[in-house]
Parts: structure tokens; sequence; C-alpha cells
């Protein structure tokens, strides 16, 4: 009796042990199964994450090409557009003294007369509404002051020089150094914005050709801050007029191309204060002329390039711009602009000057 429960314990437990290792089996087929499953699964979304990824990458790709190209054409565009030249521009006649001139009605974006106004020419001091722009785009205070030294003064007395007058060792506010150089024509001021701003005055000039070409003009390069003479220190009367356009856009270029008088000082280097006188202004009142009235402007002179004078005005409602350069003397330069502005834009008579 004993034996046989013995036995049939043995073979019950045997059969437990059998039941108990299929399961296991069964287990561990199926957990091999599923991994088998899962990874197939991992591999097909991977594969098909990567090919989205790369769809988008392309399409991104595509789409930053096409912003790319569309800020290039942007960026390409120039700031300023030259004057059209129609069936109604007329030719600067043998009554004016001038090599190169242009006249341009600002808000019609047009030429009213012009003569050589393309070619090549030596700009003189009218460089320095160029040197104003670059100055004032470049000082985030105008009451910075400004270190005048020896060679900014010395170098311009050297060269028989217009000169604002600083003395060495003055150390005058920006605003005080952009006046002396638009009203009086100062290199020395010149100069002490160009180190002030830039550090040197190649460097200044770097920023001047960068501005340049960022205005789009098609025939200016500068050497100098000054306007000194130099062959590569060239632009065109028309290029000098779209530069005194976009000086006319910046209140504060504005208001000093149009200030008469303007006084510094006095210091510890001098008891009365220092005034300066516009060239232009000293010249002409600017209401010489019915209808006309000459707001600002800036001259220039060197043995190469002559007289030069260039003003903007206000003329039945509008604004134009006049750029003459070459005239023999500085008084013919001045009676030019008047008869200019009053022919050709108020439909008036030339200027008759005193005799």
């Amino acid at each position: 009796m004993n034996k046989r429960r013995k036995r049939r314990a043995k073979v019950q437990y045997l059969r437990i042990g059998i039941a108990v290792f299929l399961i296991v089996l069964i287990i561990f087929g199926i957990r091999t199964a599923f991994s088998a499953l899962k990874q197939s699964k991992d591999r097909e979304h991977v594969d098909t994450a990567a090919a989205v990824q790369e769809l988008t990458d392309t399409t991104a790709l595509e789409d930053i090409a096409s912003v790319t190209e569309e800020q290039t054409e942007e960026t390409a565009v120039p700031l300023l557009l030259y004057p059209e030249k129609t069936d109604k521009t007329v030719s600067f006649g043998q009554e004016y003294d001038v090599k190169h001139a242009v006249l341009i009605n600002v808000d019609d974006n047009e030429t009213v007369a012009a003569k050589s106004s393309s070619s090549k020419m030596y700009p003189a001091s009218l460089t320095k509404v160029m040197t104003l722009i670059v100055a004032v785009e470049n000082t985030a205070d105008l009451s910075e002051r400004v270190e005048i030294t020896y060679d900014m003064v010395a170098s311009m007395i050297d060269m028989e020089a217009s000169r604002a007058g600083f003395e060495p060792g003055e150390t005058p506010t920006m605003e005080d150094v952009l006046y002396g150089m638009i009203l009086t024509s100062g290199g020395d001021a010149a100069l002490a914005a160009a180190e002030h701003v830039a550090g040197s005055e190649t460097a200044f000039v770097e920023l001047m050709n960068a501005k340049a070409d960022e205005l789009g003009l098609k025939c200016t390069h500068f050497t100098n801050a000054v306007g000194l003479h130099d062959p590569q220190h060239y632009s065109t009367a028309e290029d000098m007029a779209l530069i005194l356009e976009y000086a006319l856009k910046n209140p504060i270029c504005r208001i000093i191309l149009s200030t008469e008088d303007y006084s510094y000082g006095p210091t510890e280097f001098r008891e009365e204060p220092l005034e300066f006188k516009s060239t232009l202004f000293s010249r002409m009142y600017g209401d010489e002329m019915p209808g006309v009235k000459i707001l600002g402007g800036k001259t220039g002179y060197t043995d190469e390039a002559g007289n030069c004078l260039e003003t903007y005005a206000e003329i039945g409602g509008k604004t134009y711009i006049l750029v003459l350069c070459g005239a023999t003397t500085h008084w013919n330069a001045v009676y030019n602009t008047l008869s200019a502005y009053s022919v050709m834009c108020a439909g008036g008579e030339p200027y008759s000057p005193p005799t």
C-alpha cells in the first residue's frame, strides 16, 4: 500500500515538473517573440523618424535658402534711388561756371538739370557731409568729450587747411566738434571726430567707404575724412547729392547743416567763446530770390576740385538739392546757385550780383 502511494506521488511530481517546464518554455518563447517584434517595430520607428527628420531638414534648408535669398535681395536694395532723368531734364549752359553739376527734385526723385553729373570729380570739403553722417551714426551721446591733439591741429596748419580753431589739450563735446567741422569746414574738427569714433582716421575712412557701399553709390571712394586732395579720393556730383539727401533724413545732421552760427567755450584755454560762422551763410542769406528758400548745405575748395557748393532748398512746397563743383570763384558758385534755383525751379530770373 505504501509502495503504491509512493509511486503515485512520484508520478504526480513528475507531471507537475513537466507542466512547470512547459509553462516556462512557453513563457520564454512568448517573451522572445515579443522582443523580436518590438525590435522590428523600433527599427521601423527609427527609420520612419529618420526619414521624417530628413524631409523636415530638407524643407527647412529650402525655406532658409528661400528666406536668405529674399533677405539678400532686400539687402541689395540701396537706401537711396538715383533721380531719374526725363525729357524735362535740361543741361547747365555756359552761363553757369561749373564743371560738374546736378539739380534734383527730392520729392519727385527727378533730375531737373545736370552737367557731367555722373563723371568722376574731386569733392573737396563736401566730403565732410559723409564724415558728419558716419560720426553721428556711430556716436551714442553727442555730449561725449573729444580730445584735441597737437597732431590734429599742426597737420592742418602745415597743409593750410581750414580749421575750426580748437587748441591742443581742449576737450570739446562731439556736438561742438561737429559744428566746428561743418560750419567752418574745420579739418582739425574732422580729424578729432574721426579719431574719437574709430580710433584713427584710417579706420574711420573704412566706415565712410562702407557707408558709401551701403547707400549704393556708384562712383565714390574716400581716403581721408577732411576732403584733402588725393587721386583716389573722388565722387560725382550725383553721388554727393545723394549723400546730402541721406544726411537730411537724420535730424541731427539736418540741424547742423542748417545752422548759421555756433559758440564754443569759454574754456581754460580761452577767455572768449570760439565762434563758428557758416561759410555758406556768410556768402548768402538764402532768401535772395523770390519763392526760393535755401536752408543749408556745405562749401568746399581745393586747387584740383575748384570751388564747390552743395545746398538744399524749399521751393513751391518741395525740396531740391543742388551740387555745383569746379567754379572758378566761390562767388560764382553762390551766384550760380541762386540763379539755378530761381530759373529752373521757381520760374524766376537769374541772380544779378550787386555792382
